[in-house]
């Protein structure tokens, strides 16, 4: 037996580890709108716990249901044989065991399906507030916080008892209609005793075939609360996998152009987040000229961000078309547009790992002397140094031991290492002040060399050296043209201008 117990146990587990595999695998390759509707305490709680509940399908203990429904049979076959009339009678309560079963398997769902949800709920708080401790302790809401979790745990909390008390009943239930059954017997059968139809012996006999008979059916409802919560988390996890991304890569894709020969052509893309509601981008047409720096400036909300989203393909435009060189985005393997495309942005994503491993993060075929290298062009090689473990430095988690700074040139010193021909800076300088900005502007300017090179910024001080700077509004093209030509052309990009050197 203890065999067999540690050959389920080992089959049940690599199967969850395959099925917790292909889940993650399946989560990655979705597109970046899913992340946005996804919470991500609910995602890992279906990667672990959810999953962890389909082990228990795969048990010796589930498996000898099959036993138990064979005893089922056969005992119900031979309490025929003997006492065809005694056992009709017994039957009468099968059909209350149907309909209770039924009632109780779709309340216990409910039930476990509520406290999937809430378990959900604690790992989003508890995510949410560990990744923002420092805005919580700068803001001194530590006692909101903690009502917060408090009252989210006494709601998971509601619901698992909810969740034992119909279990508790359903098991109670089952015992008094089994007892039921009992009685029955012991009442027709002592009728049959009286008028001779039966002996006690036969009688005390049969009701231990009756006993043979119910214990299938108890192991069987305490089985009951097992694939319930099992189909819950199971329904949730096919729920994962019946999503489709809509960006994909076709069949026999082509590779990104490398180099470029001419640039990136935008003709007459119009885009809008949410179907028609409201349009982010109208009708727009640019040329981004391979190898020279071209800049987006324009108010909040005008556009410049989503241009760089559906460039790297995260959305698809609603008409209009996105070329490379001729060859249209869709064409495009997403593997190798995107490995052609480097992103430095204000929002700096440090992994938690060593120095080494996020200047090396996506970059293949790199040696530690091209670290190195990346790192001196970044101009953080000096501070690397001076640390006890250099590149082996951990840097915490989300980078909690880096400056600003630090950090700014660590993202810069990976999209160096990466060399993408595709060089995207989104407002890579505004959460700086305006002497680090001076001072990494060096860093910027070593990444952009040679490189089709793309500036989203507010500041246009950082802009003006761009060769072609479009100017954007509403989700359209106002202007286009150099810094000084659009100074003299004393319209929009003259006014951000002036607004920000009065």
């Amino acid at each position: 037996m203890s065999r067999l117990t540690y050959m389920m146990q080992l089959l049940s587990q690599q199967d969850i580890t395959k099925l917790r595999i292909k889940t993650y695998n399946y989560i990655l390759k979705q597109d970046f709108s899913f992340f946005q509707d996804t919470k991500t305490g609910d995602l890992m709680v279906r990667l672990t716990s959810d999953i962890s509940n389909l082990q228990m399908l795969i048990s010796s203990n589930t498996f000898g249901i099959i036993g138990n429904l064979f005893t089922f049979v056969a005992v119900l076959v031979f309490l025929f044989w003997q006492n065809w009339s005694l056992t009709l009678m017994v039957t009468l309560t099968f059909p209350i065991l149907f309909v209770t079963i039924r009632f109780f398997r779709n309340k216990i769902r409910e039930s476990f399906s509520k406290v999937r949800t809430s378990q959900s709920k604690i790992n989003n708080q508890l995510q949410s507030t560990l990744t923002e401790i420092e805005l919580i302790k700068l803001y001194t809401t530590e006692t909101f916080e903690i009502q917060n979790f408090k009252n989210i745990a006494e709601e998971s909390n509601k619901y698992s008892l909810e969740a034992t008390k119909w279990q508790a009943i359903f098991q109670l239930l089952i015992t008094f209609i089994n007892t039921i059954g009992t009685a029955i017997v012991l009442l027709f059968g002592s009728l049959l005793v009286m008028t001779h139809h039966m002996t006690i012996g036969s009688l005390v006999a049969y009701l231990a075939y009756v006993s043979m008979l119910q214990d299938p059916i108890r192991s069987f409802t305490m089985l009951i609360n097992v694939f319930q919560n099992a189909q819950v988390s199971y329904d949730r996890i096919k729920n994962i996998l019946s999503y489709k991304p809509k960006i994909t890569t076709i069949d026999n894709p082509l590779k990104l152009p490398n180099p470029l020969e001419t640039g990136i052509y935008f003709q007459n893309v119009t885009f809008s987040y949410d179907g028609k509601k409201r349009i982010s981008l109208n009708n727009v047409s640019l040329f981004i000229p391979k190898g020279q720096t071209t800049a987006l400036v324009g108010r909040s909300g005008s556009g410049k961000t989503t241009i760089i989203k559906l460039l790297a393909r995260l959305y698809d435009y609603q008409s209009g078309s996105i070329n490379f060189d001729n060859v249209n985005i869709k064409m495009l393997d997403l593997k190798s547009l995107r490995q052609n495309i480097s992103i430095v942005s204000q929002d700096v994503t440090i992994i938690d790992g060593t120095i080494a491993d996020n200047i090396s993060y996506g970059s293949v075929n790199y040696s530690e002397e091209s670290i190195w290298q990346a790192a001196e062009k970044a101009d953080i090689a000096s501070f690397i140094k001076t640390l006890p473990l250099s590149l082996a430095t951990e840097v915490g988690e989300r980078g909690i031991k880096l400056s600003g700074d630090q950090k700014q040139r660590l993202s810069i010193a990976r999209a160096l290492l990466k060399n993408s021909q595709i060089v995207i800076l989104d407002e890579a300088t505004a959460a700086l002040d305006n002497e680090s900005e001076k001072a990494i502007q060096h860093a910027l300017d070593n990444l952009m060399v040679s490189k089709t090179s793309i500036i989203i910024a507010h500041r246009l001080s950082t802009v003006h050296k761009a060769d072609n700077i479009i100017v954007m509004n509403n989700g359209q093209i106002e202007e286009t043209g150099t810094h000084s030509e659009l100074l003299a052309l004393n319209r929009l990009y003259r006014h951000l201008y002036d607004s920000q050197f009065e």
